[in-house]
């Protein structure tokens, strides 16, 4: 049998039409009943990256929260909103973007990632540190945003797992991970199957282009999407916005690692029809970290040449120091104006995520601008 992922269209965030679509999202699926029990204490877990209006689309919109709230009391469960933001604290990150007078509003509770228990792993990362609120949940509903991001091309189902690891924690993987992106890729896949939510539903009514996934540009794209795999759920949003699996590094890593299905050809697809939603010419950031797949004489001769990198706008930037206070490899150094050592980036883009400015963009070497502009294959949709 197939893994089912269900597509609603939803042109915006009116209440009605939010609540309808997410509701036909979850029945496609057998119901929300299929998925928790009355009685259980259910973690919602939404994409609060930090504190920014919901027209921004950095963050999960309210209404999409709301929506799921209802259905998760309405399946008598208790209903738990909470994540680990980049910036901010929780309350004042929820309050910002809307969701805090939702969970208040709909009789939610706000969870906050203030502790963490150490979770034995089941592939090659054999132990994490994950929130005590998302370990002793009985269900956890994921609620990502359709973004894109500077290191894994998009942010989705998988990637939004991400922050039931609580804080410094985050940082603290990309500096065990390195340079080799595959590895903290592979994590994120490992985490996701360790979590295993019982449902997800994607808030891709209007997503984030460009530079995502904290200053990109609102993009509307007009569908909710919902599954029980993150995976397959992932591989549905690619194809909504032009992106097949196997450029998706999430998609990648899952098929190496045999979680999920990262196969379209084994995801059926149910609601609206795929190929009337499809969003033409949505912007990505520059991607292809061409420099690991080569050599090692090639990667240490042309790391900057053929890599993207982030690029400091030093007319935005106004040095508040997050970005040097949250680079995992001290990369940063200030002076004067602020300037990255790419000797030491990992090109992890945690300064591009959480730089409040927007004053962090995605760049790429001048080898890498070179081959990106020859012609190589089309995306679906082009001509």
């Amino acid at each position: 049998m197939r893994t089912q992922v269900s597509l609603v269209r939803c042109d915006d965030y009116d209440p009605d039409k939010v609540q309808s679509a997410v509701r036909r999202s979850v029945d496609l699926l057998g119901g929300m009943g299929s998925f928790i029990r009355p009685g259980e204490r259910v973690l919602i877990k939404p994409n609060l990256l930090k504190g920014r209006p919901p027209s921004d689309a950095v963050t999960t919109h309210p209404e999409i929260v709301r929506s799921v709230i209802r259905l998760v009391h309405q399946a008598g469960a208790l209903a738990l909103v909470g994540d680990s933001p980049g910036i901010g604290d929780l309350r004042a990150v929820a309050e910002r973007s809307g969701v805090l007078a939702v969970i208040e509003q709909e009789g939610a509770s706000l969870a906050e990632f203030d502790e963490a228990v150490s979770v034995k792993g089941r592939g090659r990362f054999q132990r994490f540190e994950i929130a005590r609120t998302a370990i002793e949940a009985d269900a956890i509903i994921n609620l990502p945003k359709l973004k894109t991001h500077g290191m894994m091309v998009l942010t989705g189902a998988v990637k939004n797992l991400f922050g039931c690891v609580p804080g410094k924690r985050k940082v603290q993987w990309h500096f065990n991970t390195g340079v080799d992106h595959g590895s903290f890729t592979l994590m994120l896949v490992e985490l996701s199957s360790l979590l295993k939510p019982r449902l997800t539903v994607m808030d891709a009514i209007v997503g984030m282009e460009g530079n995502g996934p904290g200053s990109g540009e609102p993009s509307r794209i007009g569908v909710v999407l919902a599954g029980q795999d993150p995976v397959a759920l992932d591989v549905v949003s690619g194809l909504v916005i032009g992106l097949p699996p196997e450029d998706l590094p999430v998609i990648r890593a899952a098929s190496t690692a045999g979680i999920g299905t990262s196969s379209q050809e084994n995801i059926q697809v149910l609601g609206d029809d795929l190929a009337g939603v499809v969003v033409p010419n949505f912007k990505l950031p520059p991607r292809e970290h061409t420099e690991w797949r080569l050599p090692e004489w090639a990667r240490t001769g042309f790391k900057d040449a053929l890599t993207t990198r982030p690029v400091i706008d030093q007319h935005k930037c106004v040095q508040c120091g997050i970005c040097q206070n949250d680079c995992p490899r001290q990369a940063i150094a200030g002076g004067g104006k602020l300037r990255i050592d790419y000797r030491r980036c990992i090109r992890c883009f945690c300064c591009q995520e959480f730089c409040p400015q927007g004053a962090i963009t995605v760049g790429q070497g001048w080898l890498l601008r070179f081959l990106r502009q020859s012609p190589g294959p089309r995306r679906p949709g082009q001509t």
